[in-house]
């Protein structure tokens, strides 16, 4: 079932301002309409706080704020409803260690690039339905790893609590 986006707003972070225009035309053939674009990290955080957008889909590898600093700098905003901003994080650069640190750093998608419409629109599904509760390890808050969330449907054990390690 295709789900309805025209109603979420998207900050797209590239310094790379083609690849800013193509994520415009892309998230506008899902039916985002309000889509904003920042140049760096730096200009992203900005944004974030003016515009408060539902989802943010940022670039790993920028000058002079990367998307590793900004992601850092995000989760540890004190207004907890802007660190919790869902993030895809998007990049060239899709080697394990790569996708380990923005994992730790606290996305809550990876997509290598070039991009594909079909696994982009299915990550904003994901992230715009799913309600993934945030951990708050330090200063910083992060998404509970789907791994330690209990499966759909099912019933902890009277009693039974979890450990998360993150």
């Amino acid at each position: 079932m295709k789900l309805d986006l025209s109603g979420i707003s998207v900050l797209v972070v590239d310094d790379n301002a083609h690849m800013r225009s193509l994520f415009r035309a892309i998230l506008g053939g899902f039916g985002i309409r309000r889509v904003f674009e920042a140049a760096d990290g730096a200009d992203g955080l900005a944004l974030i706080l003016d515009r408060q957008p539902d989802v943010v889909i940022c670039d790993w590898l920028m000058a002079p704020v990367s998307g590793a600093d900004f992601l850092s700098l995000l989760r540890r905003d004190t207004d907890e409803a802007l660190a919790m901003t869902p993030v895809i994080m998007v990049s060239a650069d899709a080697r394990k260690p790569v996708i380990l640190r923005a994992v730790k750093l606290g996305i809550h998608e990876f997509l290598a690039k070039p991009i594909s419409p079909a696994l982009l629109y299915q990550r904003l599904q994901r992230v715009v339905t799913e309600n993934r509760p945030f951990l708050r390890c330090g200063a910083a808050v992060h998404p509970v790893p789907r791994a330690a969330m209990p499966a759909p449907g099912a019933v902890s054990p009277a009693g039974q609590g979890a450990a998360v390690f993150i």
